[in-house]
């Protein structure tokens, strides 16, 4: 009588068993689904961003000054310059003058390539005697709240003043302008869903001094600078 007693609590522990790991198996496999459903809806979320910014560059000028400087002096050791930026309704939005070790002025920009065109940010001015990560950013001169000054406008509306602020916000985060910590930073990954920034170094070796330089943008993507 134990012996049948104790064989059917065996047969009721492994069922017990079989149970439990049925469940485990079921938790499992509903995580997994709502991972997916998540991954998914953020996907989604993303690429719908994406096709705004895209319909957005469809309704920019061909082309847009954010940014115009005029050389101060020039020597073979030193160099200095006053910037002014401008939005989108060439409204000047801020500005700095200052000199820098070299003779040789470089402006480097973020080009964003999306379907329809690109986005240009400019990320910082260097010398030949001062490499680009000691440079002066250009990008806290016309970051307003999060929102990249050089493309507000007057006619802005609030779905793509949001979407513009969470591009910035990858691309001060690319650049390393949160440090070490990018914990909660929505660009704390290279623009995993824009497409990958890339820099375009633009090098101007002869001016004049005096003359008022502009940084051209194509709505294509391409840059020039031009004198007025």
């Amino acid at each position: 009588m134990k012996t049948k007693s104790k064989a059917e609590e065996e047969k009721r522990g492994r069922g017990r068993f079989r149970g439990f790991l049925r469940t485990l198996i079921a938790l499992f496999v509903i995580g997994l689904i709502v991972i997916a459903i998540g991954a998914g809806f953020f996907l989604q979320q993303q690429q719908k961003i994406i096709r705004s910014l895209e319909a957005s560059i469809e309704a920019l000028k061909m082309t847009t000054i954010p940014l115009r400087f005029m050389v101060l002096s020039r020597s073979d050791t030193e160099i200095s310059a006053r910037f002014k930026f401008y939005n989108a309704d060439s409204r000047e939005i801020a500005s700095f003058e200052r000199s820098w070790k070299g003779s040789e002025l470089y402006i480097d920009s973020l080009v964003v390539p999306l379907k329809t065109g690109a986005l240009v940010f400019p990320v910082r001015v260097f010398t030949d005697a001062v490499a680009p990560r000691g440079g002066t950013m250009l990008l806290n001169y016309y970051d307003f709240d999060g929102m990249p000054g050089i493309y507000d406008s007057a006619s802005q509306d609030g779905q793509k003043r949001l979407m513009l602020k969470e591009l910035f916000t990858k691309l001060k985060a690319s650049e390393g302008l949160y440090g070490t910590n990018t914990t909660g930073n929505p660009g704390s990954r290279l623009l995993n869903y824009f497409g990958n920034a890339v820099h375009d170094i633009k090098q101007l070796r002869q001016f004049e001094i005096g003359t008022v330089y502009s940084l051209v943008i194509h709505s294509y993507g391409g840059i020039e600078i031009m004198s007025e």
